[in-house]
């Protein structure tokens, strides 16, 4: 699993690639939360490359978006998730926490 974060003026895009799972997710998490603690809660994360994401992946999203809420300060938008991807947080019921676009542009012009 890698990751790069990109920052841009209203927001950071950070693009995923590789198996999101018990194993990876603390990294994320890591990163996630100290983006957040940095004040940077306008998040677009492109799962374009993610090959896999678990239940303990879908957590992780699911708790930076808990912190990026808190106090109205922002959100997480998620941008090109393959169809199986989609299908497992569909069928997890998480796909309604999070806006959906189809590419970054979309998705960053939200912000």
């Amino acid at each position: 699993m890698k990751f790069v974060i990109t920052e841009y003026k209203h927001c950071d895009l950070i693009e995923i690639s590789g198996r999101v799972d018990s194993y990876t997710s603390p990294k994320i998490k890591d990163a996630l939360e100290s983006l957040i603690a940095d004040g940077h809660c306008k998040l677009v994360l492109n799962l374009q490359d993610v090959t896999y994401l678990s239940s303990s992946g879908m957590l992780t999203f699911i708790n930076a978006l808990k912190h990026c809420q808190q106090g109205g300060k922002g959100k997480i938008i998620l941008a090109n998730v393959p169809p199986q991807i989609y299908t497992n947080l569909e069928l997890a019921g998480f796909h309604t926490l999070f806006e959906i676009y189809g590419d970054v542009l979309t998705a960053v012009g939200k912000f």
